[in-house]
């Protein structure tokens, strides 16, 4: 039943990228990167500095600690540009694909020269906590901050969702071009599905209708989909 439904609002979820040839490579909205991504803590934790060896960083001791009141306010540590109201946060994370919302050039830190920031939705694959309604419904645009991407040679390989309320702000450098294909080429959502993505994210991040006749289709699949998962249903 989901593979039929699926294909109902959008046929193909991934389109390849022409490689570009310019470094560093350009990205574009909707573009599938690879870069290391953290999840927010319920309880901040940081790496206090109590001693820094300047002449020998390895023999420099650090603990790893919830944050408290006192970590507020420490000296400033030249040496590794921490200012005396900063310190290194510990975040847990992982390597994980993510689709490209649009480039940011902020120049925040330096009025001469952008710092080039991407803001990132990472792409998270289903578990086996994630039953087959959860799935479908998903798929269904039930969900306000869950976009279904299913699994395909030529994109994502394991069935999943991009989360939007964990968007987040990566600098170019760290963000790699994801790839597939023989020969390897970028990927990125396909454009039927890159319009569906971005309604979507629209209406989860300004409770707005981007373009109405998408967001009515939206709506018109989603009503299809919980109709067919209620006739599963009944007996």
């Amino acid at each position: 039943m989901k593979q039929s439904l699926s294909n109902l609002l959008c046929s193909n979820y991934y389109k390849f990228l022409r490689p570009t040839g310019t470094s560093p490579t350009p990205l574009i909205p909707g573009q599938i990167v690879v870069a290391h991504t953290v999840y927010p803590p319920t309880d901040p934790w940081v790496l206090k500095v109590i001693n820094y060896n300047a002449f020998d960083a390895s023999k420099s001791q650090y603990e790893a600690k919830r944050f408290q009141p006192t970590d507020r306010s420490h000296m400033p540590i030249a040496e590794l540009g921490l200012r005396s109201d900063e310190n290194y946060y510990l975040f847990k994370g992982k390597e994980r694909p993510l689709i490209v919302v649009r480039a940011i050039g902020s120049r925040w830190l330096n009025p001469l020269h952008d710092e080039t920031l991407y803001a990132c939705v990472p792409i998270f694959s289903f578990k086996p906590r994630h039953n087959e309604e959860f799935r479908i419904k998903t798929m269904g645009f039930e969900y306000l901050n869950l976009f279904y991407l299913p699994s395909d040679a030529n994109g994502c390989t394991e069935e999943g969702a991009a989360r939007f309320e964990l968007l987040q702000p990566i600098a170019r450098k760290s963000l790699h071009s994801y790839f597939k294909g023989a020969p390897s080429q970028p990927v990125a959502l396909s454009d039927e599905a890159f319009a569906l993505w971005v309604n979507h994210l629209g209406r989860f991040l300004l409770s707005k209708d981007l373009d109405k006749q998408i967001c009515e289709q939206i709506d018109v699949y989603r009503t299809l989909v919980l109709e067919a998962l209620q006739k599963q249903k009944s007996p």
